[in-house]
């Protein structure tokens, strides 16, 4: 496994720095890294492979990124072009923690994004505790580069940029010498500690603003109305309308929906769910979905039927490839579900991606709540 081209790197890297910096991008905490390194960002945007590139420059990083995104036609190149390593989402990966101790022993630097995932509401996700016996096995200095706002200007949910303020910070967390001293759960609980950031609670206190722009797919993150809930929130530009009982909702300069903060109303129709299944034993969410999946190179349709969640497993009836199949996922399998927003919801098995497609779009940020709250349950009942 080689290290991204250093000709290739530092002309590109200038590049995407000045285009970070025109994003509203600032390195507000700066240290020198001593390599060999790996260095962990917190994962709200699109964007933040850019900002922590940008960050980190002219250290040339190789990126550990999911295996799904080779695949993509238009990504997948680059990040061959970079030589970023491809990883196998939420299951071991022997061949991918393999290549990154290689980078290493080179003397390189490593970057992680230790969710996996991106946050839908701006505020970190829970990392895999695997995290923390790869940085053991690993013996290296390892660094924060945390994105300050990323969320409000690049959100997950749209693919517009609402201008504005990033901070980035950088920070050794834990040196060599001490991660030696420290067993998995010590160095978990420091990863957890340093990787958490809330893009809403910062805002409360900093009160940056940023550039107004049509918000289309909130509505998939933020679907229930806070005064009726009903579900079915409707976008219309820079606002969402509750259908029911004619709430209006306008996002403002500070990322704010309606005076309420995007992690608080997540967190709100979260509990709606939650509840639920607390108060339904025999709770069950089945819906029609498309399946996609790994084929020659890409992720393409090759499948149809119905994907049903409860207590025990999620089920997926119909046809892959043109037969009639049937997929079991244990609820034990499955501790979190990745989702791109409004559009599906994925679960990974044996280095396969079953991605299940909704035609009702905030259907996956339903099937999150509830699948994942399941899961929890489960580990709780142990």
């Amino acid at each position: 496994m080689k290290r991204p081209n250093a000709i290739f790197y530092i002309t590109l890297g200038f590049f995407i720095k000045i285009f970070a910096y025109l994003k509203g991008q600032r390195v507000i905490q700066k240290i020198k890294i001593n390599q060999p390194a790996i260095a962990l960002s917190n994962h709200t945007s699109f964007y933040d492979f850019i900002y922590t590139t940008a960050a980190l420059y002219p250290n040339r990083v190789s990126y550990l990124a999911a295996n799904k995104m080779f695949y993509d036609p238009l990504l997948g190149p680059f990040l061959r072009l970079a030589r970023a390593i491809p990883k196998s989402l939420f299951q071991p990966d022997p061949a991918a923690t393999l290549k990154a101790f290689k980078i290493l022993k080179k003397g390189g630097l490593v970057s992680v994004f230790p969710e996996g995932q991106i946050s839908p509401y701006g505020k970190s996700l829970v990392p895999a505790f695997s995290i923390a016996k790869f940085l053991r096995k690993a013996g290296v200095d390892v660094y924060t580069v945390i994105h300050h706002n990323a969320y409000f200007v690049n959100p997950p949910w749209s693919k517009k940029t609402f201008r504005g303020k990033i901070e980035t910070k950088m920070e050794l967390i834990i040196s060599k010498e001490t991660l030696s001293t420290l067993n998995d759960q010590q160095i978990y609980d420091i990863v957890v500690d340093k990787i958490y950031f809330n893009a809403s609670e910062y805002n409360e206190e900093k009160k940056y603003t940023y550039k107004l722009n049509n918000i289309a797919n909130l509505e998939n993150v933020i679907y229930q109305c806070p005064k009726c809930s009903y579900e079915g929130l409707v976008a219309d530009k820079d606002h969402l309308h509750c259908p029911q009982c004619s709430t209006d909702l306008k996002y403002d300069q500070y990322g704010k929906i309606g005076g309420y903060s995007i992690d608080y109303l997540f967190g709100i129709q979260e509990k709606t769910v939650q509840n639920r299944i607390l108060n339904h034993p025999e709770f069950v969410l089945s819906h029609q979905v498309k399946l996609e999946s790994f084929r020659n190179n890409r992720v393409v349709e090759v499948g149809y039927g119905k994907l049903t969640l409860n207590p025990k497993a999620y089920t997926f009836e119909g046809v892959i490839d043109g037969k009639p199949e049937s997929l079991v996922f244990d609820i034990k399998n499955v501790s979190t579900l990745p989702s791109d927003i409004g559009i599906n919801v994925q679960i990974y098995e044996g280095n396969q991606l079953y991605q299940f497609i909704f035609k009702d779009r905030k259907l996956p940020t339903m099937y999150v709540h509830a699948g994942e709250f399941i899961y929890q349950q489960y580990k709780n009942s142990l």
